[in-house]
């Protein structure tokens, strides 16, 4: 549904399910062109991918018993993460852009955000889907005691996190190519915009903390 829903609008010669992993600057000239709707799946299903990721990392299934109970958490911490992508991130990254000389709108920077997923949205067909038909709740655990019992489960569990790392560094590559098409400048330029846009709203942050810390002490 969100392939065809997105292709159906996609009016230039390039397919960006394809083209976007190879060619990201000229198949955002051709987005910005056919201004495609149903972009916020794209925000779900990269929120989606990120959230688990991040509850892996964090091993969450071991205070959860339950897979179904982590994927119901996963959703909704999903929903308000394609939330922010998709009204605010925009706005603090087409801003900080034009600081440092950016031209984009705040809608050629959500467009270069959201297909910038794409890459994401592989990752959840060919990795977490099957890695959560495999290994269930083991994604998502300190131990792992079904898959070290078996050599295949568990070159697979190491196949897929391959996979996984590979397809999230090349997503970064295409995010800052998409950026900085949307804002016409380099590739370094929309890493600088995007190491200033995180600075601008995790040094606040870090701020209030040092004060809290500071008054209990």
């Amino acid at each position: 549904m969100l392939k065809t829903q997105l292709d159906d609008q996609f009016k230039g010669g390039l397919n960006p399910w394809f083209s976007i992993w190879t060619k990201p600057r000229d198949t955002m000239k051709e987005v910005f062109q056919s201004s495609p709707k149903g972009v916020f799946l794209l925000f779900l299903a990269g929120a989606f991918v990120q959230v688990l990721d991040r509850a892996a990392q964090r091993h969450s299934g071991d205070s959860m018993n339950s897979l179904t109970g982590l994927i119901m958490t996963c959703i909704i911490s999903t929903l308000i993460g394609a939330a922010t992508y998709y009204y605010l991130v925009p706005v603090m990254l087409r801003w900080v852009g034009s600081l440092v000389g950016g031209r984009g709108t705040t809608e050629r920077v959500r467009y270069s955000l959201a297909y910038s997923y794409i890459p994401i949205a592989y990752s959840l067909v060919i990795v977490w889907l099957p890695s959560l038909l495999l290994f269930g709740i083991e994604n998502f655990t300190t131990n792992t005691p079904v898959v070290d019992s078996s050599t295949t489960l568990t070159l697979l569990f190491f196949l897929f996190g391959i996979i996984d790392l590979v397809i999230g560094i090349w997503a970064i590559i295409i995010f800052l190519k998409c950026l900085g098409e949307a804002h016409q400048f380099s590739a370094w330029k929309a890493l600088l915009t995007t190491i200033l846009s995180i600075l601008i709203f995790v040094g606040p942050l870090i701020v209030i903390g040092l004060l809290v810390v500071v008054s209990m002490g």
